[in-house]
């Protein structure tokens, strides 16, 4: 008993909701409950999908103890507090609401048990209810036994199914149940209900703390109430300040996060080191850092797009002051910034030494973003690539295009290892990541390596990637940019390369004998394969 004792003090246990009237943030969910059970339109089995810590387990047992309820107030609605069996359901000790984990009781043979006992009448409810936690982890074997018993059950039975995967469920028990998606509960409504608690436990907590716990907790009930929890036996003075609660969680300080944003993209190389180091020295988790500045460039495009983001009543003047600065960079710098980041993260997770790695992907994202020439220089190479691409000849495009004409049609093959001479080029010479970024964008007419020659068809000049381009390339190659209205990338000459050879395959005897016996066979696929000089068999 003393250890049931301690457990009642756990907030998240202590404030579990134990009606409808407490649960927040799935008002959809309580209504649309509430008017089946008063209509007496039950189904046979629910299921409750949502992230973590949202209420799925708390709603079945709610709606179990509705189900059983006895006791009735004066609107005839059911009167949890009042009655006995709801509590026997509370206290875990009702004989006829049986609780499954199904991470733990995954075979066909549970299931059969679940069939073999269903049968049976309740023992002291008008209803047995069946209530299983995350339903995904069961077998094939085990949801296929279950079919018949979902589809028709014994009046007396009800099933409800829990889960944070509902892709995992096999659609012939989805379609048994009703199905109601737990939301995240939104920021406004979970500060409320924190501060409720906080006021409550007497727990002296700062305005800007209550609001990083609201933030981490991503619309988690239970862990927004763990974080509070754990906060207040981690708080070194009678208020819990924002600080212990990024140092508790290992999150680093907002401000750092956009200061390391603001050096990447000015390219302050010795501040970037020294802000890393920092918050190496304070703890901050390497992952951590740089899923919270994804989330910042995110939010950055998202604000180039609607700037009406700014009205967001949870930001502070930090993240206003970033905003104002971030403005001015454009979607393409800011796109080719979060790729960076998205690479850096998984080279980040098998790393033996994350915090190096973590250092060397800030690098290159500033390399990427930036080069180290002057201004002058960099508005002179500008002014010369303008001069080069738009400005050359009032007929340039009619120049290239004779120029292309006089050349002979290359094979596709060809135009594939051409395609892919230039990616290995400048991924070696200047950034994989950047040529894979540029790939997507042109069509590369002509390419040679020894000639210093480079003519490609573009949709727009200013394609993403274009000036990293022009700038690699102009100091060195003769560059010749055609504006087309169509291109033929790489991966569509793939294509037309594919069905040429699935067309050729077609013709050979080979297939023509497979014909004979299989009129309606067809090529799907083919690949090439290596051959060596040598018959090798």
């Amino acid at each position: 008993m003393p250890v049931m004792k301690n457990q009642s003090k756990i907030l998240a246990l202590k404030y579990r909701p134990s009606n409808f009237q407490d649960l927040i943030g799935q008002e959809y969910l309580v209504d649309t409950i509430q008017k089946s059970i008063e209509l007496n339109k039950i189904p046979n089995a629910y299921i409750f999908t949502g992230i973590r810590g949202v209420g799925k387990t708390t709603t079945a047992r709610i709606v179990a103890k509705m189900l059983n309820c006895t006791v009735f107030d004066n609107n005839k609605n059911p009167d949890l507090d009042n009655c006995e069996q709801a509590k026997a359901i509370t206290e875990d000790r009702h004989p006829d609401v049986i609780e499954i984990d199904a991470a733990s009781n995954t075979s066909v043979e549970n299931a059969r048990d679940i069939i073999e006992n269903v049968k049976y009448n309740p023992v002291l409810g008008k209803y047995k209810v069946y209530i299983v936690d995350e339903v995904h982890m069961l077998s094939k074997s085990a949801f296929n036994a279950l079919l018949k018993t979902l589809e028709e059950p014994p009046p007396h039975s009800k099933f409800i199914f829990a889960t944070t995967e509902i892709s995992k469920v096999p659609i012939t028990i989805l379609s048994r149940c009703q199905r109601f998606d737990l939301r995240r509960v939104d920021k406004r409504t979970l500060l409320n209900f924190i501060e409720g608690i906080a006021e409550k436990e007497a727990i002296s907590i700062s305005k800007d703390a209550l609001n990083l716990i609201v933030k981490a907790s991503e619309g988690s009930v239970r862990d927004s109430l763990s974080i509070l929890d754990q906060a207040n036996v981690f708080k070194s003075q009678k208020e819990i300040t924002v600080e212990e609660i990024i140092n508790m969680l290992g999150f680093a300080k907002q401000t750092d996060l956009y200061e390391l944003s603001k050096y990447i993209l000015d390219n302050n190389l010795p501040k970037l080191i020294a802000m890393l180091d920092e918050m190496y020295q304070r703890g901050s988790e390497t992952t951590k850092i740089i899923e919270d500045m994804m989330n910042i460039i995110n939010w950055s495009c998202k604000l180039k797009i609607n700037k009406e983001l700014l009205n967001d009543e949870f930001l502070t003047e930090e993240d206003k002051n970033f905003a104002s600065y971030i403005i001015q960079f454009d979607q393409g710098k800011l796109n080719i910034f979060w790729q960076s980041l998205m690479k850096g993260y998984d080279e980040i997770k098998i790393s033996p030494q994350p915090h190096i790695t973590l250092e060397m992907v800030l690098l290159r994202c500033a390399f990427l973003l930036n080069d180290n020439q002057s201004t002058v220089s960099e508005e002179k190479k500008k002014s010369e690539i303008n001069q080069n691409i738009s400005q050359a000849s009032p007929n340039l495009d009619q120049v290239i295009q004779n120029k292309v004409n006089q050349l002979p049609e290359k094979s596709l093959k060809d135009k594939i290892d051409m395609h892919n001479l230039f990616f290995q080029y400048y991924g070696k010479n200047f950034s994989p990541l950047m040529a894979g970024i540029i790939m997507e964008n042109i069509q590369v007419v002509e390419f040679s390596e020894k000639n210093k020659i480079l003519h490609i068809n573009v949709i727009d000049k200013n394609f993403n990637g274009s000036e990293e381009l022009y700038k690699n390339i102009m100091t060195e190659y003769e560059l010749e940019v055609t504006e087309k209205k169509e291109i033929t990338t790489i991966e569509k000459i793939k294509s037309l390369y594919k069905q040429e050879l699935i067309e050729q395959e077609m013709k050979t005897d080979e297939f023509k004998k497979v014909l004979a016996k299989f009129p309606n066979a067809k090529i799907i696929d083919v690949e090439e394969l290596e051959r060596g000089d040598e018959n090798d068999g």
